[in-house]
């Protein structure tokens, strides 16, 4: 039954299909977006990072640390590494638009900066590294002039990855960004690399300094995307949660109006003998091989768009998860089974005999 019209199985998939697309995109760009906005930390090769007790992100946060308690944290056991940075927030300003961002302050050459440079070099007094994505979309070139925290600064090099479509990270020595804050002698994170377990080392720090919060990479990441999801992603949620709803809605009619249009041939198989529980299953299967079959297609156009968006458009990333797939399939089942109740209790009321009449 399902291939004897493919054209009209071929719609039917394709519904279905156009709605999950729909509602894993928009989901995979929310999920991108919050892991975009973590990627500092996520790239960073630091296994732990101190902050001031009480302090648990970067977003929306001030932590103030002694730069002297990166040397304590250096002597204590399981520690390879420690190295403070600087965090601000400001907009990225130019003659061709201005971008919101994040300013790292770091000791070139150290940790603490960018993992990658495409072009140029590392800070000097008065310099800054840019992403290339937004150098691009404010057409900065290594050398232009930008204004950042009121004071301008020459581009010295472009990293890469850092921009997302809620922001962009700026990198300046640490000592200038100092000067510019008014903070010496501070730091507002420190970044630690670990010779042991990361989690051992975060425990041993707060228990041998006070006044310090301490945290595994993982945590920190996590802390940071539940904060931006909670404070400035409301809207991508919503439109994610809205998307998959019209979806499963979608779902639900294509089904509907795919087992009303076989109502002929099941009145047939009736008349052979099918009962109402051959019937019921007759129709569950067909809607579960419609659905399962536009989910494969689904997942897999949906992880072409993203790779289409990411050579298109380098600041949106769609994420395709887990949970997200976990979402859309059971929903989908729930509601393939749900949306042919009342397909099957009009067809349980089909007379077999009128698939026999003549039209008049």
């Amino acid at each position: 039954m399902l291939f004897t019209d493919r054209r009209r199985a071929l719609l039917g998939v394709a519904g279905v299909v156009i709605a999950l697309v729909m509602a894993l995109t928009l989901d995979g760009i929310f999920a991108g977006t919050t892991r975009q906005v973590s990627r500092y930390i996520d790239t960073s090769p630091a296994d732990v990072f101190v902050s001031q007790e009480g302090v648990r992100t970067i977003h929306m946060a001030i932590s103030v640390v002694p730069v002297a308690v990166a040397d304590e944290i250096r002597q204590l056991p399981g520690v390879d590494w420690a190295e403070p940075i600087l965090f601000s927030s400001d907009a990225l300003r130019t003659p061709g638009g201005r971008r919101p961002s994040y300013v790292i302050g770091y000791e070139p050459g150290g940790q603490g900066g960018p993992q990658t440079l495409v072009e140029g070099r590392d800070p000097d007094a008065g310099e800054m590294v840019i992403d290339d994505s937004a150098a691009t979309a404010l057409d900065i070139v290594v050398g232009d002039q930008v204004e950042v925290l009121g004071a301008a600064w020459t581009v010295s090099g472009l990293t890469t990855g850092m921009t997302s479509i809620v922001n962009t990270s700026v990198y300046v020595t640490f000592d200038d960004l100092a000067t510019v804050l008014g903070s010496p002698g501070v730091a507002s994170y420190i970044l630690i690399g670990t010779e042991g377990d990361p989690g051992a080392v975060a425990n041993s720090i707060e228990a041998a300094i006070p006044g310090v919060e301490s945290q595994t990479r993982t945590r920190f990441s996590a802390e940071e995307r539940s904060v931006v999801r909670e404070m400035s992603t409301d809207l991508l949620n919503i439109m994610s949660l809205a998307a998959l709803l019209v979806g499963l809605a979608v779902i639900g009619l294509v089904l509907y109006a795919t087992v009303l249009s076989r109502l002929r041939e099941i009145g047939v198989m009736k008349a052979l003998g099918l009962g109402r529980i051959g019937v019921s299953r007759l129709v569950l299967i067909q809607a579960m091989w419609t659905v399962m079959t536009a989910f494969v297609l689904a997942v897999a156009a949906t992880f072409g768009i993203g790779a289409i968006v990411a050579a298109v458009a380098p600041d949106i990333d769609v994420v395709v998860e887990t949970g997200s797939l976990l979402r859309a399939g059971i929903g989908s089942i729930i509601v393939a089974a749900v949306g042919v109740i009342l397909p099957v209790i009009r067809v349980w009321r089909v007379d077999p005999a009128t698939v026999f009449r003549r039209p008049s």
